[in-house]
């Protein structure tokens, strides 16, 4: 079953311009990040949610380096497959989760997000990085939703806010679940409140579902409450 591309929208109020497709049966965000904007410019996907098709046609001319997975559910992963096959960009994901990557998942709810098996070039830790051209994204590792979850920030410069890639860590106004297998309240509270609580409060919050907002605000209407 296709899932075609709801909308893609850029937001330029962080540090890097960023294209967001609203893709997928449940409306997932997939980010397209660019060190620049010329052609040729390398590029990492993140959540590669939906249709391979709509997120090849929104990377136009950049040239995809990684395929970043934030965690190992399938509404996230479902593009995986023929989107590594079409570019041979690298998978990057944390070793916790590249085990159910790499086997290949089921559908939840049928055909259409049954995931196939996907080798992954780069199994990360936290406090690695990930290089875009001058680009450093630093990867946190927040379990919590999953044993592998994790995050990915890039400092402000140039005056601008940082911004932080959260997967369903979280989200405008909520986390993610702990209910599913590999969450954890526990280790959730310990990812909000030892590893993103810590960031500036205007760095730029992209979760994996809905609009995107800051640390600052989060801080005070959910990580302090969790």
């Amino acid at each position: 079953m296709r899932a075609d591309c709801k909308r893609v929208v850029s937001d330029a109020n962080g540090c890097i311009p960023v294209s967001i497709l609203v893709i997928g049966m449940m409306d997932n965000n997939c980010y397209i990040v660019s060190s620049g904007r010329e052609e040729g410019s390398p590029a990492m996907v993140i959540d590669p949610a939906g249709d391979a098709e709509a997120i090849l046609k929104a990377l136009g001319w950049l040239k995809l380096e990684y395929i970043v997975c934030t965690h190992n559910h399938n509404d996230h992963l479902v593009a995986l497959p023929d989107l590594q096959k079409a570019t041979g960009a690298q998978v990057i994901s944390h070793a916790a989760d590249s085990k159910i990557i790499e086997s290949g998942q089921p559908g939840y709810f049928g055909d259409w997000d049954a995931v196939g098996p996907v080798h992954v070039d780069c199994k990360v830790k936290d406090g690695d990085t990930i290089k875009l051209g001058s680009l450093e994204f630093k990867v946190i590792h927040t379990p919590g939703h999953t044993k592998g979850g994790i995050c990915l920030y890039l400092p402000g410069f140039d005056g601008k806010p940082g911004i932080l890639f959260t997967g369903d860590t979280l989200f405008r106004g909520a986390t993610g679940r702990v209910d599913f297998e590999g969450g954890s309240a526990r280790e959730m509270r310990e990812s909000l409140r030892n590893k993103l609580s810590v960031l500036p409060d205007a760095t730029i919050v992209y979760p994996g579902h809905e609009g995107f907002t800051t640390i600052g605000t989060e801080r005070r209407r959910v990580i302090e409450a969790f």
